[in-house]
This record gives C-alpha cells, sequence and structure tokens, in this order.
C-alpha cells in the first residue's frame, strides 16, 4: 500500500536535501536524482516542493514515469491533493 502524503508535506521538500515533487498523483524523492537529471539540477530545483505535473509532461515521454520514476517514488497525493 502507497503511503498518502499531503501536497502540504511536498511543499516542506523544497530544498536541495529534501527534494520531493509530485507528478501525476505520486510523490517522488529525487534527492539522490538531481545530478543525475538529464536537464540539469536546476530545472528540477524551480519544480521541488510542488505539483509539477503540468510541466513534467510538456518535457518528458511516458516511458520515464515507468522506468526511471518507481525508485524515487515514495508514496500517493493525498485524495483531493492531486490534480487529476
Amino acid at each position: 500500500m502507497s503511503k498518502s502524503i499531503t501536497l502540504d508535506e511536498v511543499k516542506k521538500h523544497n530544498t536541495e536535501e529534501s527534494a520531493w515533487v509530485a507528478i501525476k498523483g505520486n510523490v517522488y524523492d529525487v534527492t539522490n536524482f538531481l545530478d543525475e537529471h538529464p536537464g540539469g539540477r536546476k530545472i528540477l530545483l524551480k519544480n521541488i516542493g510542488s505539483d509539477a505535473t503540468a510541466k513534467f509532461v510538456n518535457y518528458h515521454p511516458d516511458y520515464v514515469l515507468k522506468e526511471v520514476a518507481p525508485k524515487f517514488k515514495i508514496g500517493s497525493l493525498a485524495e483531493g491533493d492531486s490534480k487529476l
């Protein structure tokens, strides 16, 4: 069962030391991915602590969530906090 995380909790993790982002109803801890992100750490840092679904889907193919993101998933957005 996936841990339920509120968007308010995601917002608290908006630093390089604790970088969370919500995408398509799931929450990811990307702290250890900052230096590996193909687009660079700056773009991730601009979006951490938020629901970045709209920006994510504009720049990433579907396979990223299926193949890369699972190892960073820490939970799902609490009901009512998900945009999708």
